[in-house]
């Protein structure tokens, strides 16, 4: 029992990329379990083991269910492997493939108390939780599952759901585990290989609208929108003013991609490049909740690897992406004009695979008007 208890104790210290840091078991004066809202169910199921079925609470943690979410939709698990596992403990994945090549993510925002967000879901057995470093916003696509209770991780790791079948799934992969340390390492032809993980909303999201906005474009007409403030607040007011004072008219959608979107909103007929102050980025991995996906007909904001560098670029998907979700911030949707979108996108030439139009070749913006409902 001691070499067991040592050895927990031991894990604790060493969860490697991203790791468990170790923190101090706190008393509580209540052990009564609190409940929590199922917003989400999900299902993990594991090659030769079967499906691990869990419910979701995002509204005790909405960024981070958000990013499973985005992640599952997008295929990012399909393939990956559960690398740590520790009986009695706990078993990690979501962060390398069969191969042991690691596949990376951005991050997120921490949704625990010790980083300054409450987060009551308390880590008993079977509760989902993400992986981090020793920075407290670390954490990205490596969660774990836990075998067993353990309540000094509680306020130091953001759970966000529970097994509610499949726990004897759980059990007999901690049990048959054979690590090759006491930080729960597997060798690599031994990981348990997530087949896929599927995602449910039980409440689907509606918008309601706080702008309608128009597109004209020059030899093809209308494309009409509504605009979510109540979701992205920076992003609408930063694309109301755009519009209000004339800064999108003579610019072009100057990168297309058909089956994927329309770029436009920063460069002139001529080719030359029109700036603007950049903005805040309304999206999870930069701990902000927006719950828009990039669906067909969403509008959302161009951006360069810096996440808050978004400006007066946006643009219209031409099909689902759910690999953006949480990346970029997605503030608006198409209400007519979705033919247009498809002419566009189906009869542009890229030069390249990136889209890129050539100049004279570029769809031309008239002008943007955006009306406060």
């Amino acid at each position: 029992m001691k070499l067991k208890i040592f050895t927990l104790i031991l894990a604790l210290l060493m969860l490697a990329l991203p790791c468990l840091v170790s923190c101090a078991e706190e008393e509580t004066g209540d052990d009564t379990e609190p409940t929590h809202k199922a917003t989400h169910t999900a299902k993990i199921e594991i090659d030769g083991y079967g499906i691990i079925e869990l419910e979701l609470y995002g509204e005790e943690a909405p960024i981070t269910v958000q990013n499973f979410v985005s992640l599952a939709e997008s295929g990012f698990y399909e393939g990956l492997t559960f690398h740590r596992i520790i009986d009695g403990f706990m078993m990690q994945g979501g962060g390398y493939d069969e191969s042991g090549e690691e596949r990376r993510t951005y991050s997120i925002t921490g949704e625990f108390s010790n980083n300054g967000i409450n987060n009551s879901i308390r880590h008993t057995r079977g509760v989902i939780s993400m992986a981090r470093s020793n920075s407290m916003n670390s954490a990205s696509s490596q969660f774990f599952i836990m075998h067993d209770v353990a309540d000094w991780l509680d306020g130091s790791y953001a759970a966000f759901g529970k097994v509610t079948s499949g726990m004897d799934i759980v059990d007999r992969i901690c049990t048959e585990a054979e690590p090759i340390d006491s930080n729960g390492s597997i060798p690599v032809s031994q990981r348990p290989t997530i087949k896929s993980v599927t995602v449910v909303d039980l409440y689907p999201v509606t918008y309601t609208a706080t702008h309608t906005a128009s597109i004209e474009i020059r030899g093809y007409g209308v494309i009409e929108l509504e605009l979510y403030g109540n979701e992205a607040p920076l992003t609408v007011a930063n694309f109301e003013k755009l519009a209000n004072e004339g800064f999108y008219e003579g610019l072009t959608f100057h990168r297309i991609i058909e089956g994927f979107m329309m770029q436009g909103g920063g460069f002139d007929e001529s080719g030359a490049h029109k700036e603007t102050a950049s903005i805040k980025g309304e999206f999870s991995s930069n701990g902000v909740a927006n719950p828009i996906k990039h669906s067909r007909g969403v509008i959302s904001m161009a951006r360069t690897n810096e996440v808050n560098s978004a400006s007066s670029q946006f643009f219209i998907m031409h099909d689902t992406a759910s690999h953006l979700d949480g990346s970029y911030a997605a503030f608006g949707k198409v209400t007519s004009g979705m033919d247009i979108v498809d002419t566009i996108c189906t009869e542009a030439e890229p030069t390249d695979s990136n889209g890129s139009i050539a100049v004279g070749a570029r769809p031309v913006i008239e002008r943007v008007t955006v009306t406060k409902k």
